[in-house]
C-alpha cells in the first residue's frame, strides 16, 4: 500500500480502498442472496470471506499508516506472497462459485 501511495498518490489509494470496500460489500451481497436461496452454509462462507478480506486489508492499511504494530499480513490480491495469494485466489474462486450457484437458483434451473 505504501508503494501505491507513493506512485499513484491520494487518488490511487482511494481507488484501492474503494475496490476493497466493493469486494467486501459484494461478498455480503452474495451472502444475502444465498440466504434467500436457503443455502445457509454458502451464506456463512461468503460472509467469512468478506470479513477475512476486509479485516486483512484494514490491518495492512493501519500498519502502513503507523496506527497499528506490524503484523506481517499481506494486502490481499496486491502484496507478494506465495501461499497467501494462493489462499486469496481460492477464496475468490469459492465466492464466485457461490454467486454462480445463487444466480442459477434464482433462475430456477
Amino acid at each position: 500500500m505504501a508503494v501505491l501511495a507513493e506512485e499513484f498518490g491520494f487518488f490511487g489509494v482511494l481507488i484501492v480502498i474503494g475496490l476493497f470496500s466493493w469486494l467486501v460489500i459484494r461478498a455480503f451481497g452474495i451472502a444475502k442472496e444465498a440466504i434467500i436461496n436457503e443455502s445457509y452454509y454458502s451464506a456463512l462462507l461468503s460472509q467469512g470471506i468478506g470479513i477475512w478480506f476486509g479485516t486483512q486489508g484494514i490491518i495492512n492499511m493501519g500498519v502502513n499508516m503507523g496506527l497499528l504494530p506490524t503484523k506481517g499480513l499481506t494486502l490481499p490480491l496486491l502484496s507478494y506472497g506465495g501461499s497467501g495469494i494462493l489462499a486469496n485466489m481460492i477464496a475468490l474462486a469459492i465466492l464466485l462459485r457461490i454467486d454462480w450457484e445463487n444466480r442459477r437458483g434464482l433462475r430456477g434451473i
